[in-house]
């Protein structure tokens, strides 16, 4: 069983319908990660059932405002139900993030909370590492890859699921690239940036142009698909969208299944 649910598929921009994003991926009996953490990661993970004491390993794609400012929320939340460890990876500035999110601001109110009676244990035994492209890792039957993508300026990376000789793989904010078509390669499922999307008609002209510049960091709907194709992906799944976001694609070349993705989709690998 490998399987990921789509916590938040929306954008920077402010929506109800469409979360910051974040997904958590599960496989055999107990295994999970939290992929990435934006606002309202919390409320998502409960909306979708989890358990949030259980969740105690985090990958970051990478440390863009959309993806992190939940974090600080899940660290609180999660210990003070009952978390007794946390495994954080990310690329490089990581260690950093954490440290002035989470240590900087709430140490003292930690301390305070452990004197209370929480257990000091959900808050200290903590590891956060800073990984580059090429990083793996098992766990519980499941390899973790850490592969490159192109989200300039900052570092990014994509995640690789496989487990029960099934393939995930979710991007993180990414332009086209054949580094993710590489890493891609022959996974079952893809879940891809799909922010890039053409602008309205009757859009403004600055809102076209910001949407416009997009695309120098970010992959259009088709480019997910075309990426797909050639990376001779099953399954592609869109996410990342903007609130007007066009997402018509050519599936000519490209054999596999599309799937826009929505906030609290569960996909099956």
């Amino acid at each position: 069983m490998l399987r990921v649910t789509l916590l938040g598929t929306g954008s920077p921009s402010p929506s109800l319908v469409r979360h910051h994003p974040a997904a958590i991926v599960h496989w055999g009996d107990h295994g999970s990660a939290l992929v990435d953490a934006g606002d309202s990661v919390v409320g998502q993970l409960l909306a979708a059932g989890e358990a949030l004491r259980g969740v105690d390993r985090v990958l970051f794609t990478h440390l863009h405002w959309d993806h992190i400012l939940g974090y600080p929320a899940f660290v609180w939340g999660s210990w003070t139900v009952g978390r007794t460890r946390l495994d954080v990876t990310g690329p490089t500035g990581t260690q950093d993030m954490h440290r002035r999110l989470v240590e900087d601001f709430y140490r003292d109110q930690a301390d305070s909370a452990i004197d209370l009676g929480y257990d000091r244990h959900g808050w200290d035994n903590t590891v956060v590492r800073d990984v580059e492209a090429g990083w793996s890792t098992e766990v519980d039957g499941c390899r973790i890859e850490a592969g490159s993508v192109v989200h300039p300026p900052m570092a990014s990376l994509a995640w690789r699921f496989t487990f029960g000789g099934r393939s995930l793989v979710v991007s993180g904010d990414t332009a086209r690239c054949d580094e993710l078509v590489a890493f891609a390669h022959d996974a079952d499922v893809l879940v891809v940036d799909a922010c890039a999307s053409a602008a309205p008609l009757d859009a403004p002209a600055k809102r076209r142009t910001i949407v416009e510049r997009l695309h120098e960091f970010h992959a259009s709907p088709q480019d997910c698909v075309d990426m797909a194709a050639a990376a001779r992906v099953a399954t592609v799944v869109l996410t990342h969208h903007l609130p007007e976001a066009s997402l018509d694609v050519d599936t000519t070349g490209y054999g596999g299944t599309v799937i826009i993705g929505n906030d609290l989709d569960v996909i099956e690998v």
